[in-house]
């Protein structure tokens, strides 16, 4: 009989707990949809006015095909001397147009020497770059290819052609796909000697990106996720939530919230890792915690990142939040991060995570 009505509240709470979240969730997107609206309208008439083509005639080099030239569009342009311009392609030169413009030249060039060149539009002015000059040209926005993760938080956005695999503190093993702009699956495994295969901790997450809008015409970003996890500490301690998140994303920086909730009984653990540890958790149901987060990229490099995380697993103890700072090094395959977590007593212990994304 005890069992039966412990069941039924357990139900209940469970219900409510869905309802409470999808119920923030909505009130969120109807706010945002609201104060956006104007913004977005006058965004959108700016791309209207907007002009985009794509030279691909007579131009012989590679790096310089299916370039987009746009105003709205950035480029990354690492010269062969290690140098990164960015800026907006005005136009796609051919052999014939640079012949053309050194005509006036009062150096004589030969001819076998002439090479098609694009005028990128930089800060500097406009400058015009020769092909045997450029190492790479991507969009700018395919430089950084790591933002739907920080350190162990993922942020809103989509994993989408960014699959990855990675590994974390040398004995976590985990990576992550995308499925179109809106589904996102990660999964991880602690691979720790001297632990049986039933001690180990299992986790997977995944995330629906439902909405995205731009806010401004300076490109600043704003994007919805909600989805649920579930992590086995050893085999026989089961953990599931259910999250809900937003992620307001800048030029440079980018800032994500979290709220999510606890949704399984039990609410006491024994975690142990064979002979090394045995640790008691407790962490009841119907929980309800936050996670913060930025990721903001120095102003005068392109590859490096201060990343920080706070982690309040239960809001109404603070006291056992978890925070982690560090750097991340990456460019468009890799990526390395350094740095430390501060966790109760208070606890500093350092940390490394490199992460490759193949494709």
């Amino acid at each position: 009989m005890l069992r039966e009505c412990f069941l039924e509240k357990a139900k209940r709470a469970f219900r409510l707990h869905i309802v409470q979240i999808w119920i923030m969730l909505c009130c969120t997107l109807c706010y945002v949809l609201l104060s956006s609206v104007a913004s977005y309208t006058a965004y959108g008439q700016t791309q209207g006015q907007s002009t985009s083509t794509t030279n691909t005639e007579n131009v012989g080099s590679p790096l310089l095909r299916n370039l987009i030239l746009s105003t709205d569009l950035l480029y990354s342009v690492r010269l062969v001397n290690g140098d990164v311009l960015v800026g907006t392609i005005r136009e796609v030169l051919s052999k014939d147009a640079v012949a053309q413009e050194l005509q006036g030249s009062t150096a004589a060039v030969p001819q076998e020497q002439i090479e098609e060149a694009i005028r990128l539009e930089h800060m500097l002015g406009v400058l015009t770059i020769f092909a045997s000059e450029i190492l790479e040209i991507i969009p700018y926005g395919d430089v950084y290819r790591h933002s739907h993760r920080m350190y162990i938080m993922p942020t809103a956005e989509p994993i989408a052609k960014n699959a990855f695999i990675g590994i974390w503190q040398l004995f976590v093993a985990y990576a992550g796909f995308g499925i179109a702009e809106y589904v996102s699956c990660t999964a991880g495994r602690t691979f720790l000697p001297g632990v049986l295969p039933q001690e180990q901790a299992t986790l997977v997450n995944i995330k629906l990106t439902p909405f995205r809008t731009v806010l401004d015409t300076q490109g600043a970003e704003l994007i919805l996720c909600a989805g649920g996890n579930l992590a086995l500490l050893n085999e026989y301690n089961p953990l599931g939530h259910i999250y809900a998140g937003a992620t307001l994303k800048g030029k440079r920086t980018s800032f994500t919230a979290h709220i999510f909730s606890k949704l399984n009984e039990p609410s006491m653990y024994t975690i142990r890792g064979g002979n090394l540890f045995a640790l008691e958790l407790s962490y009841a149901a119907g929980t309800y915690g936050i996670g913060l987060g930025i990721d903001s990229r120095f102003s005068d490099r392109h590859d490096v990142h201060f990343i920080g995380e706070l982690w309040a697993p239960d809001v109404l103890r603070p006291r056992i939040s978890t925070v982690l700072l560090g750097l991340r090094l990456g460019n468009t395959s890799l990526s390395m991060d350094f740095g430390v977590a501060i966790a109760p007593q208070p606890i500093a212990i350092p940390f490394v995570c490199v992460a490759w994304t193949p494709l």
